[in-house]
Order: structure tokens, then C-alpha cells, then sequence
């Protein structure tokens, strides 16, 4: 966070040091008007600080169970097979999946009445960060759908594992970035998943136009599951480059429902955009009025127009966006 987009009333989630790594400021701090100037009189630009409010306001599942998403994936990924025939993961790394799956999706489908506010996409650094985003995404999207509980369990598995292939390629192999599709498929059917889920980690970089890979399958030559899977998965790297830009954001939201290039199951989309909110719940803000706001929770109908909550000196106040059209968002400085 920029420095001056800071307030009194935050707290420091990270320390602040010096060069010789003595601690300035300890983590946890509530910051004051003295400690921001005299953090701005040492030359920093930004800092780790949020507000109590932001985090009252979050909408998420428990962190322990997205971590634990994120460490069943890691668990297959580090195995690093050398080749595909000699893949033999342990049975205790496989069947780890299924209870955690069958708790992700349970966790989910209690959350689903509040689906409008609900942020399950975190921005992420790591490969297992990025599985565990695609899986959640793909889950509420696929509880909207009222998919039965074996659909929903393949998709859960399937976008968990949908980079798996990457374990076997070079960071540097980008030229053949298409081989980890194929790697993948062949890995999961050697964990003994079964060919569904094998098929979303084969066809998550096909589209419905026929211009993906690695096959160029096109439209209902695509599984209903892996066009899902296409979706969460752009979605989730998207945001990832530039998601703190609210044009981006507005473009991104507009770009994939109008598809001019016709990658993606437009009924998949609009479902999908039913269940993702544009701005998470709980993050900040700014007005065109230069005014600060944290994300209350967004209108299903208007998802460009949330309700925010105005935070000064001695009170706060609600604003419906949808009934304020002279009010627009210009930043998001923190998710």
C-alpha cells in the first residue's frame, strides 16, 4: 500500500526495518498520524497496513482449508516425474485429495446465500496458490449450475490439478508451454483419477473458437467441465498481471462477455460472472471524490457499482453505488 494512501486506525501487518534490519515499527501496530509522517519523513513509498474494517468485511473460506488446497496440489506437483511412465505417486498423496475436495466443496456450498460478497480468489505467487484459486472458482460456478455431487467432485479435481503437467517442463520452456497440457493428462490418468479429470488438465487452453491447444478442439468437441476450467483459469492469470487497475478490471468483466474472439462458453461465462464479485468484499478503495471506501458487498444486477463504506475521522456511512451514478470507483488500492 502507498504511504499516502494510508490512515490512522490501520494496522501494520508487516514490520517496518531499517537497512541494518532493526525493527522500526513492530507488526501490529495501529498506526497514528505521528507514525505516518515520521514513515514518510524516512522515505518510504509504501508499507504492509489494512484496516480492522477490511478484514470484518471479508467474505472467504477458513485460510487453513485454502492452504490446505493448495498443499494437496503441491504434494503431486513436488514429486517431479522424470517421465510419465515411471510416475508412480504414493496412494497416501492421492487419496489425500478426496476428503479435502469433499471439504472445499462443502465449505463453498454453505457460503453460496452470500455469493454476492463472497472473495474467494486471493492473488497468488506460487503455482499451488494459483491451483487452489482456479478450484475454488471453479466450484462456486459449478454449485450456481447446480452440478450433482460426482460433477462437482471431478471439477474440484480436475482445476485443482489442471497444471499439474507443468512438473515435468522447464520454467524456460515456453516455446512448447503446450506440452504441459499432454504432461498433465497422462499424470492424472497414472494417479488413477479417471479420464474426466484428466481431460480438464488436456483441454484447459482449448476454446470454443478451435484456436487453443494443444488439439484445437472446438465448441461440444470440448468437455462442459475443461470449458469451465478455460475460464476460471484465464480469469485467475488475468488478474494476477494487472488486477489492481480498475479499467483493467471494468475491460476484463466486459471483454469476456462480449468474447469478439470467441474463446469461451458464453453460457459458462455468465454463470461465472454471476458468482465473482469485480471487487472483493472488504477491500479499499478510491472515489472520483478522492475519498477512501472499503467494499461492503456487490450488486448481483450491477457488479461495476457495489455498496461501499465511507470511513472518517468519527463515523461511517454506507453508499449504494447503483443509486449514486454520479459516484464511480477510479482506484482499487487494496484487495
Amino acid at each position: 500500500m502507498r504511504i499516502e494512501d494510508t490512515g490512522t486506525g490501520m494496522v501494520l501487518t508487516q514490520n517496518i526495518t531499517d537497512k541494518t534490519g532493526a525493527i522500526l515499527l513492530e507488526k501490529g501496530i495501529t498506526l497514528t498520524e505521528n507514525h505516518i509522517q515520521h514513515l514518510k519523513h524516512l522515505g518510504l513509498s509504501t508499507i504492509q497496513a489494512s484496516h480492522p474494517l477490511s478484514q470484518t468485511l471479508k467474505r472467504t473460506i477458513a485460510p487453513g482449508l485454502r492452504e490446505e488446497l493448495a498443499d494437496c496440489f503441491k504434494g503431486l506437483f513436488q514429486l517431479k516425474a522424470a517421465d510419465v511412465l515411471n510416475f508412480f505417486p504414493p496412494a497416501a498423496v492421492v487419496n489425500r485429495l478426496h476428503p479435502t475436495i469433499d471439504k472445499v466443496i462443502g465449505e463453498v456450498a454453505g457460503l453460496m446465500d452470500d455469493m454476492a460478497t463472497l472473495n474467494l480468489r486471493q492473488p497468488f505467487q506460487t503455482l499451488e496458490e494459483h491451483a487452489a484459486n482456479v478450484c475454488l472458482l471453479s466450484v462456486a460456478t459449478g454449485l450456481y449450475l447446480h452440478f450433482d455431487v460426482q460433477t462437482l467432485h471431478e471439477l474440484a479435481l480436475g482445476s485443482l490439478l489442471h497444471d499439474l503437467g507443468k512438473s515435468m517442463q522447464p520454467l524456460e520452456a515456453h516455446a512448447k508451454a503446450y506440452l504441459h497440457t499432454i504432461y498433465g493428462h497422462e499424470l492424472i490418468m497414472r494417479c488413477g483419477l479417471g479420464t474426466t479429470i484428466a481431460r480438464i488438465a488436456a483441454e484447459h487452453h482449448e476454446t470454443y473458437s478451435g484456436t487453443g491447444y494443444p488439439k484445437g478442439l472446438s465448441s461440444r468437441n470440448i468437455h462442459p467441465l475443461s470449458r469451465l476450467v478455460t475460464i476460471t483459469n484465464y480469469y485467475d492469470c488475468s488478474l494476477n498481471r494487472d488486477g489492481l487497475s480498475v479499467n483493467y478490471r471494468q475491460e476484463l468483466f466486459e471483454s469476456m462477455l462480449s468474447d469478439n474472439e470467441n474463446r469461451f462458453d458464453q453460457n459458462l461465462v455468465r454463470a461465472f460472472w454471476d458468482t465473482v464479485p469485480v471487487f472483493p468484499s472488504g477491500s479499499l478503495v478510491r472515489l472520483n471524490t478522492g475519498q477512501l471506501a472499503y467494499i461492503v458487498r456487490n450488486n448481483t444486477h450491477f457488479p461495476l457499482r457495489p455498496m461501499v463504506r465511507i470511513v472518517e475521522d468519527v463515523a461511517s456511512f454506507d453508499i449504494d453505488l447503483a443509486m449514486k451514478l454520479n459516484l464511480t470507483i477510479t482506484e482499487l488500492i487494496l484487495e
